[in-house]
């Protein structure tokens, strides 16, 4: 099994599988043959974290060609809802994250992650101006629900589409 190694300064081994690679995090001083032998006594964990992981369901190209679409198709359209509801945000990335689809910060910048390009289209408006929302209210209070349901009446059905289907991207 082929596995790439970090070197830091710790005490401890770390493994991690991303993106169809699995990653070794090991002290300076560790030889290749015992992190070799650490992976092997491990290879059933490993090989359920890759059946389990997006990159079972995504190839490596697939991922590039979602984050493309994402980087051209997410500012536009964020641009275009924050100018119809009045909404000034500071600045927008599209991340890898994968355990939020977007989020704001104090600071105004929004960022979105590229999976979101899995979504319909409705759904993504919805997680749009979620994070719009954030921009007048830091909270998930009930006024930030209120301004949610101004910009996007039926955002309760995207809502239940992400609660239902979101775990499958």
């Amino acid at each position: 099994m082929e596995f790439t190694i970090e070197r830091a300064f710790r005490k401890t081994i770390s493994l991690r599988v991303k993106d169809w690679h699995v990653v070794v995090k090991a002290p300076y001083f560790t030889s290749k043959r015992y992190l070799r032998e650490f992976v092997e006594k491990h290879r059933d964990w490993i090989t359920r974290q890759l059946e389990k992981s997006e990159a079972a369901q995504l190839s490596p190209r697939e991922v590039e060609i979602l984050k493309k679409e994402a980087k051209s198709y997410i500012p536009l359209r964020t641009e275009e809802l924050a100018r119809i509801h009045g909404k000034a945000y500071h600045g927008l990335r599209i991340t890898s994250a994968k355990t939020r689809w977007g989020s704001c910060s104090s600071k105004k910048n929004l960022n979105f992650s590229y999976r979101l390009m899995r979504c319909p289209k409705e759904v993504i408006d919805y997680v749009i101006i979620h994070e719009l929302a954030h921009l007048k209210h830091m909270n998930h209070s009930r006024s930030f629900w209120l301004e949610v349901g101004q910009m996007m009446p039926d955002y309760v059905q995207q809502r239940k589409w992400l609660k239902k289907n979101g775990n499958c991207y």
